[in-house]
This record gives structure tokens, sequence and C-alpha cells, in this order.
């Protein structure tokens, strides 16, 4: 006989014969498969047609995917994330938005789903972490409250007045041609 020692392992109790090494190996593999197997390596790459499935923690808008992997970055639970581009859906409330998620193993399912785009926080990738997005999107209104307008030069300084006011997120440079002539 060899010697048992009584322990908690995933919540339940097990007894382990130390003189048998089968039981010491598997619990190294589960141990390396649940634990080490989640990386937390830099994966930059986006997943197209692809929906992460489940872990849901919120939805906002954003004008692509690659915006929606900053604010999955700079949100405190978000590892994942699935963007719903134009194409995804014949709803258009369901356009430009970016559905924030979670895991606790770091990673979920992924479904196939035409124009989804899905991906990994930046969290892993610190040298990928910046807050400000410059990229300006011609032709594009983001949804939301508009709480506040006024006349800008050029869309240069209406980006820069945004930058500059913790409370915007997106702004919008309405031009002559802009659908809605209230704001023009």
């Amino acid at each position: 006989m060899g010697n048992f020692i009584s322990r908690k392992s995933f919540g339940v109790n097990s007894y382990r014969d130390f003189s048998d090494g089968k039981m010491i190996l598997l619990y190294q593999v589960v141990h390396f498969i649940l634990f080490a197997s989640v990386s937390g390596d830099c994966v930059t790459e986006l997943f197209t047609d692809t929906c992460f499935e489940g872990g849901d923690i919120t939805t906002v808008f954003t004008p692509s995917a690659r915006h929606c992997q900053l604010v999955c970055t700079h949100h405190p639970r978000c590892l994942l994330f699935t963007f719903m581009a134009e194409s995804s859906s014949q709803d258009p409330a369901k356009w430009f938005t970016c559905i924030l998620k979670d895991s606790v193993t770091e990673t979920l399912p992924r479904v196939n789903m035409t124009g989804a785009i899905s991906g990994y926080s930046f969290k892993q990738c610190s040298h990928q972490i910046s807050a400000c997005n410059k990229k300006v999107y011609v032709g594009l209104d983001m949804k939301g409250m508009n709480y506040n307008g006024s006349i800008a030069r050029n869309v240069q300084e209406c980006q820069e007045r945004c930058t500059n006011d913790v409370h915007c997120h997106f702004f919008t440079y309405a031009t002559s041609q802009f659908p809605s002539a209230e704001h023009r």
C-alpha cells in the first residue's frame, strides 16, 4: 500500500495514491488543459464571419471591428468581442454593434455568422494599447445621443474638440450634404 492524502481539487474531495504515478500525470495533464492552454498570449487576428457564442457583458456601437477591439481592451471585464458589420443582419439597428464578452477560460465557442467579426482584447498586448482612434469614417453617422452641437471650421477641429471632451465618444462633422438639414 502507498501513502494517501486528501485534498480539495476542483471542489470535490479526491484521494491520490502517490505510489501510482498515473494519478499525478493525470492531474498534471488536466491542469495543463484547463489552465496553461489559456496562454494569455497577444492575439491580434480578427476572425471574419465568426461570432463568439455566450459571455455577453454589454453592447455598444462602434464604427469598425478594430475600434470595437479597443473598446473591449479598455473595458474592465471584456476579454473577447464580436462586431456586427453592416452586412451581418437585415436589421439596421444591429449594424455597427460591438458585443463585449467575458469568459473565465479566456475563450468562447466560435460560431459561423456571415458579416460578424470577432477577436480578443489587447489586454495581453501592451504594445497595442492606445485610447485614441484617429481614423475618420467618411459618410458614417454613429448612433448615440447628441449632447453638444457647435460649428467647426473642418473635420480636424471637430475631432480635436471631441478628443479633448471626456464625454465625447464619437463626433459627426456635418457638411452641406448631410441628410439632416437641422444638423448641417
